[in-house]
């Protein structure tokens, strides 16, 4: 077999097709290719996230890739006259497509759901999959906690996956059956194309607070890679969050556009002002006489005006409420009746690693103490976390302990932002390691502690994550509240770029006395 140079991507499939057979698998991870298969070979990303995957084409080919399609630019010549490779210019901007055209387009024949924001795209994924999922209607869920439908997900490790895995993943999803497919999609993917040749019918909008700064450089790129979702061909609705100013611009901006229906929600009817001159263009759902009772809400979710019974909500915080009434109003999208979006909106519970409050069974401390682990690890998180978490501390007389740090090798401006955010909200900090990958995790902390005030008495640094851990529970009292914060449902801790099995849910039972 011998190929041309620089072939054009829209002559690629076709000639893929003379060489390899239909059911070979795309990749760009040679550990994944199989005999038969096509390696994408591409660099994405830039800086410290810079990936390179053309280091890795003959480790592919030993692995008995058919074919590997690479990006030419800048790389070593000895590829371009490779009996089994082929070279096409600009790789990583044509990945998406081209890997979606070699599946005939999954998405064209799935209802996809995208969810994008800084915080909250896990739970209402999670949340919108359990919604929608039925025995004639299967909906299947792709992010942070894995792929599958919601009970029996497999973990790949990433939100949002490269643009081969994502489109070969569409087409698994397909084959087992999924009819719709609910999945978040993060900046970094946006930025980079990942999400290319998918058709989405609806894209939620949750927030936009500071993060990944290490990655984008600043808040407005952020926002722009985050606005990318609501620029795909084919999207009809818009579901956005207009408690959040990002929110509110970026709905002006598509209904100066009027080619997608705009779904605006908040958590009270004022933040929906100003925008009535849109009339029928703007869908408006808010939230009326909410009442936090015990570990949930009793609340009413209105659309247009239109009052509904009152419905109980089983989660905690004002931002899992927001999420919630996010998750009411896809449901609306999606053709479901007020009553019966309602219906399944209270059957929602927390996701794991998501406000996870922690049995202890009977372990000693079972009798009292509360513990929750959340993955909150940005300011803004870390910030909705411990208020929705202090009236329930004040209604058990109880204090409130926080057990968190900052990931290594990630955003460091915003590690200060979090210990300011836990001295003014929390009654004991323990600073902590998180994932310091390639940092000493002291350093980190430092910066953390940089954040409070020199004459704060309440607070503690422990660098073993396990050793923080065990002392916030046993020096909690049985009324107080332990929030373990920043690695939710994760299982493994980065240090030194080597990955050790450690789970925040062991620990704590671990700590308390209990059996894991």
């Amino acid at each position: 077999m011998r190929v041309a140079l620089n072939i054009e991507p829209n002559r690629l499939i076709e000639y893929l097709h003379s060489l390899v057979d239909s059911s070979a698998k795309v990749s760009a991870d040679s550990r994944q290719i199989r005999s038969g298969d096509i390696f994408f070979a591409y660099p994405v990303g830039h800086g410290n996230a810079l990936r390179d995957g053309r280091q890795y084409i003959d480790a592919a080919l030993s692995n008995g890739a058919a074919v590997v399609v690479f990006d030419p630019a800048d790389f070593g010549a000895q590829y371009l006259d490779h009996p089994h490779c082929v070279a096409v210019e600009n790789l990583a901007a044509n990945a998406g497509d081209l890997c979606a055209q070699w599946y005939g387009y999954p998405s064209k024949q799935l209802q996809i759901i995208g969810v994008t924001g800084t915080n909250g795209k896990t739970s209402i994924s999670q949340w919108l999959a359990s919604a929608l999922d039925g025995v004639d209607h299967r909906t299947a869920v792709l992010g942070t906690l894995g792929t599958g439908f919601v009970g029996n997900l497999v973990q790949t490790g990433y939100t949002t996956p490269d643009a081969p895995r994502l489109q070969t993943q569409l087409q698994e999803l397909l084959e087992a059956g999924a009819k719709q497919v609910v999945m978040e999609a993060s900046s970094h993917a946006l930025e980079q194309g990942r999400i290319a040749g998918i058709e989405f019918n609806c894209a939620v909008f949750t927030n936009l607070t500071q993060d990944h700064l290490d990655y984008h450089g600043n808040m407005a790129n952020y926002a722009d890679a985050k606005a990318k979702l609501f620029q795909m061909a084919g999207l009809e609705h818009a579901v956005i969050n207009f408690d959040d100013a990002f929110g509110r611009e970026l709905a002006m901006q598509l209904l100066a556009k009027g080619a997608v229906k705009v779904w605006a929600y908040a958590l009270s009817k004022a933040a929906l002002s100003g925008f009535e001159k849109f009339g029928d263009r703007l869908q408006r759902v808010y939230v009326n006489d909410c009442v936090l009772n015990g570990v949930g809400y009793d609340t009413e979710f209105i659309h247009e005006g239109v009052s509904l019974n009152a419905i109980h909500i089983p989660v905690v915080g004002e931002f899992n409420l927001s999420n919630a009434l996010a998750v009411w109003a896809v449901l609306l999208t999606q053709g479901l009746s007020a009553d019966e979006a309602s219906k399944r909106v209270t059957k929602l519970r927390p996701v794991p690693g998501r406000m996870e409050l922690i049995s202890l069974g009977n372990s000693a401390k079972s009798d009292g103490l509360m513990v929750i682990v959340d993955y909150a690890h940005t300011p803004d998180a870390l910030q909705k976390t411990l208020q929705a978490i202090r009236p329930i501390a004040d209604q058990r007389h109880g204090k409130i302990w926080c057990v968190f740090g900052c990931g290594g090798d990630r955003d460091n401006g915003k590690r200060a932002q979090m210990g300011a955010v836990a001295e003014k909200l929390a009654h004991h900090i323990i600073i902590t390691s998180d994932n310091p990958r390639s940092e000493d995790p002291q350093d980190i902390m430092n910066m953390i502690k940089a954040g409070t005030s020199d004459q704060a008495q309440n607070i503690q640094m422990i660098a073993d994550r396990a050793a923080a851990i065990m002392a916030a529970v046993r020096h909690a009292d049985a009324c107080d509240i332990v929030l373990v914060a920043g690695k939710g449902h994760e299982t493994s801790q980065e240090i030194n770029g080597k990955k050790f099995d450690f789970s925040d849910q062991e620990h704590i039972l671990l700590a308390a006395g209990g059996v894991v």
